[in-house]
Formats: structure tokens, C-alpha cells, sequence
């Protein structure tokens, strides 16, 4: 049976990430909605179908919205007019566009927040649909798994804390890598040197915690010997001011989704 196409509305970074692993993993027709004409030129490079306009593309089984939440309200006469026939399921990545914004274009929504490991297989996907069936969201759990993994919240305003958390948290995690290469640059290590040892530190660090059974902090005190050299850059970072400077962060990101819908 031919496989009927997946829609993505917009085709950058994020749109871009999901549409290159669907397309490799063979999973349907991919076709991009992009309005940048150079984009869209590297989509057609790489085999995804683009379009300029939503008019343009064929009719699809599923649509996904991967545009900024601020784009919403101008697309959504645009994504009426498209949905008119049929009962196509819409899937949106927007921080804050909640469901009942969604709902009122079709009444098969869902919302799921992606991150940008995504563009390696390795993204951490957060879905919410509660009204949809179990069937329906073992389709979403499928296309989001050719990502990376995928969980599922029940409560929609968890949606807020997991978009600053999984969502957001890669560029966290850049900028401490980021820091820990410019002082590893300051005492005398090339910046290759600085961004290899870094990098795969982090890569290590995480594998580990992801695979072993023991929590994260008890990993942090196996590393921390008493008056050894770990002890004395954690006494510089406080484990109290850090937990507060990541919080504070975290409440920012947090306020900024619920301002975005």
C-alpha cells in the first residue's frame, strides 16, 4: 500500500532535523512547506519535497507545525482552508500553542516538544494528547522514535516545564561546554584539544548515567575524592548556587512558554 504523505509546516532547524530522519527512515512521502527559497533549495538537495506555499503541497495524512509559536495566529486561516476535508491529524512542536488553540483548526491534535539531538537520531521528544486513541498515539510515538525517544505526559501544563527542560536544555548544555573549552583554552590547551576532551567528557558522563544504576549524585560524589582536585572546582561552584542559578533558569523558560501561548 503506497504510503500516504506527512506535511511539515516550516523547514528550519527544528522542521528540517524531523523532516531529514523521516526521510531517511522511509516512513512516508516527506514534503516541507518553507518560504525561504535558499532552504528550500537544501531540502530539495537532500531529497525532501519542498514547497513555498501550504496551497502548493499535496494532501496529507499527517501535518506537523514546526513553525514559531509567534507564526501561529497568521497560518491559522491557511491550515482551516486545508483541513475543510478529511480528519488529517495535526501535530505541533510551538512551546505554548496549547491544544484548545490547535483544536479549533481540527479535533485530532497533539502537541510534542523535540529537541535538537533529533538531527543524530538522538532526541528527547515529549508528546501530549489526551484525547486522542491509543492507536493514534502509538502512530505519534512511532515517528517521534525514528528521532530519538519519546515519553508521554498526560497533564498539558507539564508541557511548559518539559519545553525548559529536554527542549531548551541542549543549549544549556553548550553553553557549560562552551565555558569548560574557553578554560580549558586559558591554561594552555589547544582549542582542539579543549573541544575533544569536553566533548567527549559530556558524551561519557551522560552514557554512564543513562546506563548505570546509581542517581546522579551519588555518580558526582564516586568522582569527588575529599581534598582531591574535583572537590576543590566544586567548592567553587556550590552545589546550593548552582541548583539556584539552574532553577532560576529553568522558571525563566517555564514563564516565557506560558507568555508564548
Amino acid at each position: 500500500m503506497k504510503k500516504k504523505p506527512i506535511i511539515i509546516i516550516g523547514g528550519g532547524k527544528m522542521g528540517g532535523a524531523i523532516a531529514a530522519r523521516w526521510h531517511d527512515a522511509a516512513i512516508a512521502p516527506i514534503h516541507v512547506v518553507e518560504h525561504d527559497k535558499a532552504r528550500r533549495a537544501e531540502l530539495a538537495a537532500y531529497g525532501i519535497a519542498p514547497h513555498a506555499l501550504l496551497a502548493d503541497a499535496p494532501r496529507g495524512e499527517v501535518y506537523l507545525l514546526a513553525i514559531k509559536p509567534q507564526q501561529f495566529a497568521a497560518i491559522v486561516p491557511e491550515l482551516k482552508t486545508s483541513f475543510a476535508e478529511g480528519s488529517p491529524l495535526l501535530l505541533s512542536i510551538m512551546a505554548g500553542i496549547s491544544l484548545e488553540a490547535l483544536a479549533q483548526i481540527t479535533p485530532r491534535v497533539a502537541r510534542i516538544m523535540p529537541n535538537l539531538p533529533a538531527l543524530i537520531g538522538e532526541g528527547m521528544s515529549v508528546a501530549c494528547a489526551p484525547a486522542l486513541d491509543e492507536k493514534t498515539r502509538d502512530r505519534i510515538s512511532e515517528l517521534f522514535f525514528a528521532v530519538g525517544d519519546c515519553v508521554w505526559v498526560e497533564d498539558e501544563q507539564q508541557m511548559h516545564a518539559t519545553t525548559a527542560i529536554s527542549g531548551s536544555g541542549p543549549a544549556y548544555l553548550f553553553a557549560v561546554m562552551e565555558a569548560l573549552q574557553a578554560a580549558a583554552v586559558t591554561h594552555g590547551l589547544s582549542p582542539h584539544l579543549a573541544r575533544e576532551l569536553v566533548t567527549q567528557t559530556m558524551v561519557g558522563a551522560a552514557l554512564l548515567a543513562d546506563h548505570c544504576e546509581d542517581d546522579v549524585t551519588t555518580l558526582r560524589r564516586n568522582v569527588t575524592s575529599p581534598g582531591g582536585t574535583t572537590e576543590a572546582a566544586l567548592t567553587i561552584l556550590n552545589e546550593d548556587t548552582l541548583r539556584e542559578l539552574f532553577n532560576n533558569a529553568i522558571t525563566a523558560a517555564v514563564n516565557r512558554s506560558k507568555e508564548l501561548g
